[in-house]
């Protein structure tokens, strides 16, 4: 992964960044600090996991992504939505 300066400060000011990415895409893991749409406490508590060969991943439920999506507007999100939603 690219080294950056990234710093504690920068982390936390959720006025200047919301997102910092590590790698390059397809091999990247995105950070977000907030989500457009969605209440971290909300998301917490409705989020699900899974554990694969003894790590355990916890993801966003379909229905925070979905709110998180909408809050975007991007058309990506918007088409994602269609695809998602039953």
């Amino acid at each position: 992964m690219p080294v950056f300066d990234m710093t504690e400060e920068k982390f936390l000011d959720l006025e200047t960044a919301d997102v910092f990415t590590f790698g390059r895409p397809p091999v990247s893991i995105d950070i977000l600090t907030r989500l457009k749409g969605v209440q971290f406490e909300n998301a917490f508590n409705n989020a699900l996991s899974f554990e694969d060969n003894g790590l355990m991943v916890r993801f966003i439920h379909l229905n925070n992504l979905i709110d998180a999506k909408k809050a975007s507007g991007r058309y990506k999100d918007l088409d994602d939505i269609e695809k998602l939603s039953p």
